[in-house]
Order: C-alpha cells, then sequence, then structure tokens
C-alpha cells in the first residue's frame, strides 16, 4: 500500500507539471527545448570585448522576446555577465528583476561562472555559488536555484554531488563525459565513438540513458542529465546550414513548419533510444548565439499541425522543469558513481604560474577573513566581507572552466586575467597586513626539523631515517638511483627515482599530444642521461639536496628535503621547459598497481590505471595512492596544488611538474577547430611534492589526508600569505583530526559565523564545535548558500553536529 500510495503522489506532481508546462494530458512523448546563454566570461576575447560584441546585444534580444511571447523561458547559466549587465543598462534593471523574479528569465546556477571542478578547491566552488546567489538577493531577485548546469566544463569531479548538496542543489547537467563525440575536435569519424570502457559507452551503450542518479563518494545523491549530442544541439532549429555559433557562423534562418517538422523528427530519432521516461530534452545555446526569433510561436505552430500524427509535444521551459518531470520517474533510472573523466588532461596543468596566483587568492582572501574573527578585531569582522567582495568575485571567476583550466590565448590571460588576480591579490594581502599588526608571525612557532643521518659516497649521497634509505648519485643527474628500508633491506626504489623526463608534446593547454588522432608525447631527453652535481646543505627543515638539470636547453632545478621525523620525502621542481614540451618527475616503483586512490574536489575516488587514454594523467588535489595487486605494499604522492599524476604497468609513476604546451597540432601541422587557443608558459614555476612508502593499509590507514595537510602548510607554496605568515588558530574548534575547517568567516546571509567542514571520512561522524573565549547563544546546520536548514542544541557553549556528506556548513551565533 506504501508503494501505491508513493507512486499517486508522484502522478499527481508529474500532472500539476504538466498543467503548468502546458503539456496535453495524452502527451505520449514531450520534448523540452531549453534555451540559454553559453557566454565565457573571458576565453578567446577578454569580458569586456564578449560583452561589446555579442552578450549585451542577445540579452536585449532574449528580454524583448520574453516580452513578446508570455510563456517563452530563456536561461542564465551564470551571473558574471549578468551582473555587468544590470550595472551597465540600468534601465534595464526593472525587466531583469521583475523576468528573474517571474521564472522566465530563468538561472540554470547561482554560480559567478560555469565553473571547472576538477582545479580549484571545494572552498572556491563553494564560494562561486553563494557570492552569485548574494547578489541576486541584494538586488531584489529571489530565484534560488535547484540546478547547477555545467555547460562546456571539461569534466566534472566524481565528488561533483557532494559539492552540490553541500550548497544545497537537487540536479545538475552536464555534456562532456570521457570518450564521447564533440563536432570539431578530433580528426576521427563520429562511429569510433564513445571510446570502450569510457563513461559516454556507459551511458550510450550500457544503460542507454540520458538521465541518471548520480551519487558521490560520501552518498549525495543529484539528478544528472547529460547532453549528449552537445549543449548546443537544438540550435539549428530555425536555421539551415552548419553552424550558428560566434566564431563562424554558417547558418540562414528557416522557419517553415515543414523545416521545424524536419528538425524536432532527427532530435526525437537522436534522443528517444536514451530516455527510460516520456520525456527528452533538446538544449539550445551554442556560445554566445543569440535567442531564436519566435520560439514559442514556431512550437505553438509544430503542435498544431504535427503532433496529431507524431505524438511529440514540443515545448520551451527551463531544464529544471525538465528534470523535475523526470524526478517523477526517478524509480526507472540508474544510480551511478560515475566519474565523467579523463575528458581531456591537458588543462589539469597547463599555466601552472596562472593555476598557482588562483589558488593563492582564494587562500589569502581565507586567511583575511580568518584573521578578522581573531580577537581583537572585532570591528573588522563588521566589514571584511564588504573589504574582500571585489576580491572573491576575482576569485570566483576565476573558477571558470577557460580560465583556472589555462585555456585562453595569451592576450587575455595577460591583459584581464593576470591584472585580474594581481589586483585582487593586493586586496586580501593589504587586510592581511592591517590585520595581522600586533600578532605573532608565525601559528605555531616554526620548529627545527631534525636532520637525517647522511654521507658522501663516490659520486653521490646517502641519506638514512628510520623511514627509508637512498642515494642520490651524479651519474643519472642527481636522481635516486635506488632506495630501501633501513631495517629490512628491502627494495622500494629499484632503479632511477625522481627523475624528470622531457616529452615533445604536441598537444596544447586542453589535450596532452597521445589524446588525439595525430598526435603525439614522445620522449625527448631524461635528466638521469646527463651527470648532474649534487649540493648538500643543512637547514631548518632537514637536510637539502640540490642538482641543475639541462632539459630542452633550460635548466631546471630539482631540491629533495629529507627529515628524520617524517616518512615523506619533500621535492621541489624549478624552471621552465621549451615551447611544446612536459616535463614529468617520475619514480620507479616496480609495483603493480591496477587501482589508484586519489582525492578530488570533494571527496576520495578509486580509479584504474588506464581510462581511454595510454597513460592516463588523473587530475587530483593533494594525494594519490597506489599498492601493489599481490603484495598491498604501496607508495604516495603529495601535491602542494593539485595536478595529475599517471601509473604505467611497470609501475612507473609519473606527476606532471611542468607543461608548455602551446597548441594542439595534429600530424604536427594541422589545428583542432574546437581548441583554439595559443598559450605559453612565460615564467619560472615550481612544482611540489612529497613521496612515501606504506607497508599496508588505504589511504585512510596511512592518513595521508592528515601528510598532505602537513605538507601545504610547511611552506611548499612559494609565496601564498596563509603560508608565509602561518594559519592563526581557528577561532572555531572541532574534536576530531579527520574533520577540518577549511572556511571561517562572518555570515554573508543572517548573522553569526559561518564554519565550513571538510571531511573524507563516511557520512554520519559526529563531531563537536566549540567557539573558545565566547558563549554560544544558538547554532543552525545551513547550505554553502547560507540558508538555514534546521537549529542544532547548544550545551555548554558546544555544538554537537553529525555530518550528513563531506561537506557541511554551520553557523554559529555568539552572545554579544
Amino acid at each position: 500500500m506504501a508503494h501505491t500510495g508513493a507512486q499517486h503522489q508522484r502522478t499527481e506532481r508529474e500532472e500539476a507539471l504538466r498543467r503548468r508546462l502546458g503539456i496535453p494530458g495524452d502527451a505520449a512523448r514531450i520534448l523540452v527545448f531549453g534555451e540559454s546563454s553559453h557566454w565565457d566570461p573571458d576565453w578567446l576575447y577578454t569580458s569586456e570585448e564578449y560583452f561589446g560584441r555579442y552578450v549585451c546585444r542577445n540579452l536585449d534580444r532574449a528580454i524583448e522576446e520574453l516580452l513578446r511571447e508570455s510563456r517563452r523561458v530563456y536561461s542564465v547559466e551564470c551571473l558574471f555577465f549578468l551582473r555587468m549587465y544590470w550595472e551597465r543598462r540600468p534601465e534595464q534593471q526593472a525587466k531583469v528583476r521583475a523576468l528573474v523574479n517571474e521564472g522566465r528569465l530563468r538561472l540554470t546556477s547561482s554560480g559567478v561562472t560555469t565553473a571547472d571542478t576538477i582545479v580549484p578547491r571545494p572552498e572556491a566552488i563553494l564560494r562561486d555559488w553563494l557570492l552569485g546567489q548574494e547578489w541576486l538577493r541584494r538586488n531584489g531577485m529571489i530565484q534560488e536555484p535547484r540546478l547547477a548546469y555545467f555547460t562546456d566544463s571539461f569534466g566534472c569531479s566524481p565528488a561533483l554531488p557532494s559539492l552540490l548538496k553541500a550548497a544545497g542543489f537537487d540536479y545538475t547537467a552536464i555534456t562532456r563525459v570521457d570518450g564521447m563525440y564533440f563536432v570539431a575536435a578530433d580528426y576521427e569519424s563520429a562511429e569510433r565513438f564513445p571510446r570502450p570502457g569510457s563513461s559516454a559507452e556507459l551511458l550510450a551503450k550500457v544503460e542507454r540513458t540520458t538521465d541518471f542518479v548520480w551519487r558521490g563518494p560520501d552518498g549525495a545523491e543529484v539528478l544528472c542529465h547529460w547532453n549528449a549530442f552537445t549543449y548546443g544541439q537544438g540550435d539549428m532549429l530555425a536555421h539551415r546550414g552548419l553552424t550558428r555559433i560566434y566564431l563562424f557562423p554558417l547558418a540562414l534562418p528557416a522557419r517553415s513548419d515543414r523545416h521545424t517538422a524536419r528538425r524536432i523528427d532527427s532530435y526525437v530519432a537522436q534522443l528517444a533510444p536514451l530516455s527510460r521516461t516520456p520525456y527528452l530534452f533538446c538544449p539550445i545555446g551554442f556560445d554566445f548565439n543569440p535567442p531564436i526569433p519566435g520560439l514559442v510561436e514556431l512550437l505553438d505552430r509544430y503542435n498544431k499541425a504535427v503532433y496529431p500524427t507524431t505524438g511529440v509535444w514540443a515545448i520551451n521551459a527551463g531544464l529544471d522543469d525538465y528534470l523535475e518531470l523526470v524526478g517523477c520517474h526517478r524509480e526507472l533510472l540508474p544510480v551511478l558513481e560515475l566519474d565523467p573523466n579523463p575528458y581531456w588532461t591537458g588543462f589539469y596543468t597547463s599555466r601552472p604560474s596562472l593555476k598557482r596566483q588562483c589558488h593563492e587568492l582564494v587562500e589569502s582572501l581565507l586567511l583575511a577573513e580568518r584573521l578578522a574573527l581573531q580577537p581583537g578585531n572585532e570591528a573588522a569582522a563588521r566589514t571584511i566581507n564588504d573589504e574582500l567582495a571585489d576580491a572573491w568575485w576575482v576569485a570566483a571567476t576565476a573558477n571558470h572552466h577557460d580560465f583556472i583550466t589555462g585555456t585562453s590565448p595569451d592576450r587575455v590571460v595577460e591583459t584581464e586575467q593576470e591584472p585580474w588576480l594581481a589586483q585582487a591579490a593586493k586586496t586580501a594581502q593589504a587586510a592581511i597586513e592591517r590585520l595581522r599588526t600586533g600578532m605573532p608571525l608565525l601559528w605555531p612557532p616554526s620548529r627545527k626539523a631534525d636532520l637525517p643521518e647522511w654521507r658522501r659516497v663516490d659520486g653521490g649521497v646517502e641519506v638514512r631515517t628510520p623511514h627509508y634509505a637512498l642515494e642520490l648519485a651524479e651519474d643519472v643527474g642527481g636522481a635516486i638511483a635506488r632506495a630501501w628500508h633501513p631495517e629490512t633491506q628491502r627494495t622500494l626504489l629499484p632503479s632511477v627515482s625522481n627523475d624528470l623526463i622531457c616529452y615533445r608534446d604536441s598537444g596544447g593547454l586542453w589535450r596532452m599530444g597521445h589524446e588525439f588522432r595525430g598526435g603525439s608525447l614522445r620522449e625527448l631527453c631524461r635528466a638521469s642521461a646527463q651527470p648532474g652535481r649534487l649540493e648538500v646543505r643543512e637547514t631548518a627543515n632537514g637536510l637539502e639536496v640540490s642538482c641543475v638539470s639541462q632539459l630542452g636547453g633550460e635548466s631546471v632545478e630539482r631540491v629533495a628535503s629529507f627529515g628524520a621525523d617524517s616518512p615523506v620525502m619533500r621535492f621541489r621542481v624549478r624552471g621552465r621547459v621549451p615551447e611544446g614540451c612536459t616535463v614529468t618527475a617520475a619514480f620507479a616503483t616496480g609495483l603493480r598497481m591496477s587501482r589508484l586512490a586519489m582525492d578530488v574536489a570533494g571527496g576520495v575516488v578509486v580509479r584504474r590505471r588506464e581510462k581511454v587514454y595510454v597513460p592516463t594523467f588523473w587530475p587530483l588535489q593533494s594525494f594519490w595512492h597506489g599498492q601493489d595487486d599481490e603484495s598491498g605494499r604501496g607508495v604516495a604522492l603529495l601535491l602542494g596544488l593539485p595536478g595529475a599524476i599517471a601509473c604505467r604497468s611497470d609501475g612507473l609513476v609519473e606527476a606532471v611538474a611542468l607543461r608548455n604546451a602551446t597548441r594542439e597540432r595534429a600530424w604536427g601541422l594541422l589545428p583542432i577547430p574546437a581548441t583554439p587557443a595559443t598559450g605559453h608558459e612565460r615564467h619560472t614555476v615550481a612544482f611540489d611534492y612529497g613521496l612515501l612508502f606504506t607497508s599496508a593499509g588505504d589511504w585512510r590507514a596511512n592518513r595521508l589526508w592528515a601528510l598532505a595537510g602537513e605538507l601545504r602548510a610547511d611552506g611548499w607554496q612559494e609565496g601564498e600569505q596563509a603560508v608565509q605568515w602561518g594559519v592563526p588558530p581557528s577561532p572555531v574548534t572541532v574534536d576530531r583530526e579527520e574533520v577540518w575547517i577549511t572556511a571561517v568567516k562572518p555570515a554573508s546571509r543572517g548573522g553569526g559565523i559561518i564554519v565550513r567542514l571538510y571531511t573524507l571520512e563516511p557520512a554520519g561522524l559526529v563531531v563537536r564545535l566549540g567557539l573558545p573565549g565566547k558563549r554560544l547563544r544558538a547554532a543552525f546546520l545551513c547550505d554553502a548558500r547560507e540558508r538555514d536548514l534546521e537549529p542544532l542544541e547548544v550545551r555548554e557553549d558546544t555544538v554537537q553536529v553529525t555530518l550528513a556528506g563531506a561537506l557541511v556548513s554551520v553557523r554559529l551565533l555568539p552572545e554579544a
């Protein structure tokens, strides 16, 4: 009876939705056209150029169409350009506000941008959604989207459901998943896609669905739609030709009933085999395309003339409307722990200096917020949100899938992105300098590392600690010649390791050379092929051994740091590489590892060694762990910044250290139309990483999350203010070491202090929060958009919180 009642309730909800959207009760197949903007803030042009050439005019036309057709819906994907339009066109503000509040100018996210979710840290992504939502609220717009649409991101974090639920989203949609065909992206026939073993094959061939319930590592679930035929599938509904995309529009208007019917027939033929419900979604909205004139009228004519014979009813509605309809049939959909990567892998490490600027800006802003809540800074706590507002907007904009990814051309990076980041960093630094006045330089005071035993040997240096012993040799370019356990003598590294391998990379900003037909990733040289002089220094950080190598005519320095009190060997690579090259730091582990664990934005995933590309450079946030399939012995790499690591079948592990691949070219000549930007890494950059050996147990048993955090906090990120000045004690305490406070800030919405908790432990962990030196009068569980969800009991000035997922937000209200 309970099942029947639930089914009845679901049917009533569906019928109400259909009535609201004007769908006849007897319609068996419904095609939803969702028209949206895809406006990259700064990709091939600067934001000013895009706004002046396309966005302002397109939004003018969208508003005209919405006012002309009362049933029309036009979606805005992110708020960057809507805010610019609001500020530049004040005479349109009343119309914009009304259309947003009516839900006809529909928001498909509250984000400042359509973010990349692979390279940024989780807090940067959550803050993106908060900042956009707050801008809407401050300007009288009441939409609070349940949907976050990732139109053109190049893959997504497999923990995206965890991030979304933390911010209060129920729906998402994605386009680019690994192994799918995308027009103009390859010199291959569409018949060669989807790639075997890929996410596209799973969805299109195995599950045969574009709709599914996406489950994250922590169990969080969202309803997801996949645009299997690109995010501009329906762009040519009212046109003939090849494309309407702004770069090379080759299309003429065609509004006859016959043309519309043919187009709709073709869309249904593509989509129907991949639908488990009566509903199909056809997206309209390639980059900077103007709205289709009279879209509702066009579909009304189709329904009147063709629906009686085809049974297909066509409507214009929002993507969220579509997902709400599909959600009425949720029991028909598969539940998948999808990892839609690797789509492309070059952007994980393109433009490393730009990526460092992005990450350091966020860290500086978080530090300024934390400092504002230190004792004595009460006045600053009331104003810090306003003081940092513009800098945070830049930090959120930098999340964009053509910004932190490094996929904009040099001109845009150098004239807009880098100056934005530099100005925002100045703002954050000014706040830090003012707020730390009178405070100790470091929290806690720095301590001297215990030096390991070491000695000069013939042509090298031998180092011994309780955890490992190793020999660095000058005849292999200053690399590790071998490593062993000091007690058991068991081999840990059987041959040359921490070598630098320089590849000739025919890829570019988006892709590595081995990812496309006609491309290549070919070894050019190794540091170990030439002798290298070793320099040894005893420092406060431990024993440092350095060596300079020549790679392709450029000087690259490696520094290794060893301490007797840590199992982690710490390394830094600093330098530049020639154009068209990628350099990896390589370790010969001798292990056979088929499954690899690593943290991503929002959680931890276990991935197979290879997927789609060989080798597969997997993206990760801070740690990577592989275990031998038979013995269980393992090796872990820790990264100072998010990066990419590959593992070969023979156990060679490679982390991308430096990259300067400038433009994808097939057969050394042909550019790839879908990746048209050229870019160069002009700066000397540093890559920081660590290595340790594990004897048994997984990443959790070996506390890799804690060791990675220590590596970040111990000064590896040169120039990062949170490291340079130390991290002050959090004004909020948590009683579990496996739970981190990633942000503590004055509330943007409502009162009090917002605390962000992050854990990689399973859901259900119970923690207790305190606010030392202050009395608590109330506390609330909230989401990352700072909307209160439920009150929390305050007992003896502490609050108990059960963590429902990886990321949890809490509002603390201290007594005045």
